[in-house]
């Protein structure tokens, strides 16, 4: 560790090596839904090539976000344990490895066993950064650190469809899962070569850089060194979190539908071809880079004013709200440009509470940090597990985009409501 050094030296590098921690998990983060979103672009290709319906294309999906469902607590507590260097790397190498084999899929069986391996080896990576924030990222700035860190996934989902539709034109479905799955080999690389689970092992912290990163919340709101690790059943008493888990349900069943349903939904709703709908279906995401970034910075800067429960309900509650009533207009409108437009911003400002999501579940874990994140990411996928299906299914039986579009504005007012819940009542430990 480097401690020494004049002071203004020591001062320039208070605050550098935990920023770039931030940043390299958004690039992991970015590369990960890289190879989760490609897939929504093939849909139609893959749907053809392999004789599924749409309900069968839906499972596809849906199977991914079972087994990220599945084992994000497992993920988180082992990341707990035994730091997230070793499990980033391990999910990296898992994912890449699936993804490539996705490529040489036969059937529905064989992609659906595809999938869930890859989504099974995803799973370790969101809890294992949430693991890794609590050593590393004040607890003054972690709204907009898990902010960054989940702008990176918005920023991989938008820079994939144009992407995609290249290759996809190009070399057909089948070479695109080994081209994107081999990106994952350089970022499992870089990773294991630069992290280290304790600040104080990295040669590029100082001093100073390590007393700001254990100084609490001026309201008590830090870690306690004393703190023993909570077990799950114990977590699952606190009414906040659970509260929380509801809300990342219900909002990621809405969210999912921007990756996977989304660019079918721009061709056969809107009229617009698959170069288009590629194009317009980055703009969700581009939107929810921008709200992720500002959402941190607010829930942070109210966290600071009015305390880390209120701060973060403030944003929850009324990024929620707005994102309801630009969803509904957007279902409403019948030009098509704005209506996609409005679309899109609904799911940005939607994203303007996930730093509030996550800064407020790693508080409540407390010395568990991964596993809370983990509990929260399995609510959360949980709903991007029913989403797909439930959406295929709906479509197929009802042909009407703007009734499923209607349920959707429904979940986000729901979710609005519980974080003012969580505004008004303590949480349990």
């Amino acid at each position: 560790m480097a401690i020494g050094g004049s002071s203004s030296e020591t001062a320039s590098l208070v605050t550098r090596v935990h920023y770039r921690v931030v940043v390299i998990t958004l690039l992991v983060n970015s590369i990960s839904y890289i190879d989760r979103v490609f897939i929504s672009v093939a849909a139609p290709q893959i749907r053809h090539d392999l004789s599924l319906s749409s309900i069968q294309l839906g499972l596809v999906f849906g199977a991914f976000s079972l087994a990220y469902f599945l084992f994000q607590t497992p993920w988180g507590s082992l990341a707990d344990r035994y730091g997230a260097r070793k499990i980033v790397a391990v999910g990296i190498a898992g994912w890449s490895l699936f993804t490539a084999l996705c490529g040489a899929a036969w059937n529905m069986i064989s992609m659906l066993a595809f999938r869930f391996g890859f989504g099974a080896s995803e799973a370790a990576v969101s809890p294992a950064v949430a693991s890794a924030y609590t050593r590393w990222v004040p607890v003054s700035e972690r709204a907009t650190a898990f902010a960054l860190f989940l702008s990176g996934g918005r920023i991989g989902g938008a820079i994939t469809p144009p992407i995609a539709a290249f290759l996809l034109m190009r070399v057909g479905w089948r070479w695109m899962f080994p081209v994107f799955g081999a990106l994952g080999i350089l970022a499992a690389a870089v990773w294991w070569g630069w992290y280290k689970d304790d600040p104080e092992k990295h040669k590029g912290v100082s001093a100073g850089e390590l007393e700001k990163i254990r100084r609490p919340m001026p309201s008590g709101a830090g870690v306690s060194s004393s703190d023993s690790p909570i077990p799950w059943y114990r977590l699952l008493r606190s009414g906040p979190l659970l509260m929380l888990l509801a809300i990342a349900f219900a909002s990621t069943l809405v969210w999912q539908f921007y990756i996977t349903w989304f660019p079918t939904y721009l061709m056969e709703e809107h009229g617009f071809t698959l170069k288009e709908a590629a194009g317009y279906a980055t703009l969700p995401l581009f939107f929810g880079v921008a709200g992720n970034c500002i959402g941190g910075l607010v829930a942070d800067a109210l966290s600071r004013k009015l305390g880390l429960r209120h701060g973060q309900a403030l944003v929850g509650f009324c990024g929620l709200t707005v994102s309801a009533l630009l969803l509904y207009l957007g279902s409403s409108l019948a030009e098509h440009r704005l209506a996609v437009i409005l679309l899109s911003l609904a799911a940005g400002v939607s994203d303007m509470t996930l730093g509030a999501t996550w800064s407020a579940t790693v508080a409540i874990g407390r010395q568990s940090p991964g596993l809370a994140a983990g509990l929260l990411n399995s609510a959360s996928n949980m709903g991007a597990m029913f989403s797909p299906v439930l959406m295929g299914w709906a479509y197929q039986n009802w042909q009407n985009w703007k009734m499923i579009l209607l349920a959707c504005v429904i979940c986000d007012i729901l979710s609005a409501m519980l974080w003012v819940g969580i505004g008004l009542k303590r949480s349990r430990s």
